[in-house]
C-alpha cells in the first residue's frame, strides 16, 4: 500500500484547509463579506478563491476529499 500523497492531493488539502480555515475566519471575526472599498474581496479570497481550486482540479474532489477524512 502506497501511502504518499500525489501533488495534486496535496494542493487539493491546501484547498480545502484554506477553505475551512477562510469561512471560520468570516463566521467568526466582524469582518463583512462585502463592503464598499472592496466589494466582495473578503468573502472571495476566503472562501470562493479556494472553493474555485478545487472545482477546477476535479469537480468531485472535495466530496471525495471530505469522504476519506471521515472514513477514518
Amino acid at each position: 500500500m502506497n501511502d504518499t500523497l500525489s501533488p495534486r492531493r496535496i494542493r487539493a488539502l491546501i484547498a480545502l484547509a484554506w477553505l475551512a480555515v477562510g469561512t471560520l475566519l468570516l463566521l467568526l471575526t466582524p469582518l463583512s463579506a462585502h463592503s464598499e472599498a472592496l466589494g466582495w474581496t473578503p468573502a472571495f479570497w476566503l472562501m470562493l478563491a479556494p472553493a474555485s481550486v478545487l472545482v477546477a482540479m476535479k469537480p468531485g474532489l472535495p466530496l471525495s476529499l471530505l469522504a476519506t477524512l471521515f472514513r477514518r
